[in-house]
């Protein structure tokens, strides 16, 4: 489980229209609810496909035009672009081609741009709409136009870009690792999708937190436990701990939060389950004692009411807070916790709202109301506003 927080309102079409050659240039919008029962999402199986078309050829007699399929139509479309280069083509000249291809002509406007709309989503071609010109231009064609396994998405490029992007930069304990899956991705995709990832370190810089000490080989060690149900022994150190000393653990699953990799365990000396930083221990030992997993224990459960990294404990309890200026601004555009809810009746004449939350543990939430400097104010509950106040009077007198 991977979270960096917070969630921010996205459309990956707004990425790719920045990350693309010219920005002014842009698909014809199609309304979802339009697109026809003959263009699947999906890619068309091949071997099924084959044999559909082999059985029609049998079963039916020669006809003077062969029967046109929309992958057929696709692939027509597709060299007759690639063919106009960067001059492009008008949907006139595009009709006109179709017409003479196929032999139909029933094929209107709307059918080309649900064609080029399904080879730009599903095959993640560059194929844009010039306005100035009113032409569709077909951006950096590959050698070889296929609509096959060798193609991704326009959303899963961007997804697998976005989610390399934080990983493979200098100094992640897992950049190489990245680098050579990248690669090995890329050498089963076109060239022009294999230059896209190879320009996403030009495109995209993501780095949300600082990078912190990781051995790959603990999280396998981990995950292995994790599998066998096998205790770990560690030295583990605590966030206020002098020292190192010894502890046993059941892992149970791992999470990602704020640059660091945690692992979810039963402590058999607390007696509960706990959150354990990987990078605060040292000398793990996958032992041969095995443990009985936690029944229904899920991460998600785990994590639940937690306003970060730490799981929290007792019961749920809301969390109100004022929050003011700039503070209030962000209140509305990020989505810091999944319980996050915004008091309609709460905005003043000064652009203050409520936000609540419903969490377990208030240490990460505290910490979070000082970062703000005076831009949140505690409502509830009481016992968290004395603790944010008297976080305020320590910082004041070591000022």
């Amino acid at each position: 489980m991977i979270k960096n927080a917070p969630l921010v309102d996205f459309d990956g079409n707004d990425l790719s229209k920045l990350t693309r050659p010219a920005a002014k240039r842009e698909l014809f919008p199609i309304p979802k609810n339009e697109r026809p029962l003959s263009l699947p999402h999906g890619r068309a199986n091949p071997m099924l496909l084959a044999m559909a078309v082999s059985h029609r050829a049998q079963a039916a007699p020669k006809k003077a035009t062969p029967n046109w399929t929309a992958e057929n139509r696709h692939y027509a479309l597709l060299h007759f672009l690639a063919g106009f280069g960067s001059r492009g083509a008008q949907i006139q000249e595009i009709l006109r081609h179709l017409a003479e291809r196929t032999g139909k002509t029933s094929y209107t406007a709307k059918t080309v741009y649900r064609d080029i709309e399904h080879l730009v989503d599903d095959f993640g071609y560059t194929i844009q709409h010039d306005k100035a010109r009113n032409r569709w231009v077909f951006h950096n064609p590959p050698p070889n136009l296929t609509l096959g396994s060798r193609r991704l998405s326009k959303n899963q490029m961007i997804a697998l870009r976005m989610a390399a992007s934080p990983i493979a930069i200098p100094g992640h304990p897992f950049q190489k690792a990245m680098q050579g899956t990248l690669q090995q991705i890329a050498a089963m995709l076109d060239e022009d999708q294999k230059k896209q990832l190879q320009d996403s370190a030009q495109l995209l810089n993501v780095k949300n937190t600082p990078l912190i000490d990781l051995d790959v080989e603990t999280i396998a060690l981990l995950e292995q436990a994790i599998r066998e149900q096998r205790e770990m022994s560690m030295q583990y150190r605590g966030l206020r701990d002098p020292r190192p000393r010894l502890r046993r653990v059941q892992p149970h699953g791992l999470y990602h939060r704020n640059g660091g990799w945690y692992v979810a365990a039963h402590d058999p000396q607390s007696k509960g389950m706990r959150s354990f930083l990987i990078s605060r221990a040292r000398d793990w030992d996958l032992t041969q004692k095995p443990f009985p997993r936690q029944k229904d224990f899920t991460l998600d459960d785990f994590l639940h009411g937690s306003f970060g990294a730490m799981s929290g404990r007792g019961t749920l309890q809301k969390v109100r807070i004022r929050l003011f200026e700039a503070a209030a601004r962000l209140g509305e555009e990020r989505n810091w916790h999944s319980s996050q809810k915004i008091e309609s009746s709460s905005r003043r004449k000064d652009g203050s709202i409520v936000v609540s939350f419903e969490l377990r543990g208030l240490d990460e939430i505290r910490r979070w109301i000082l970062q703000w400097e005076g831009e949140a104010e505690v409502l509830e509950p009481l016992d968290l506003k004395d603790q944010v106040k008297k976080a305020g009077q320590k910082i004041h007198q070591r000022s």
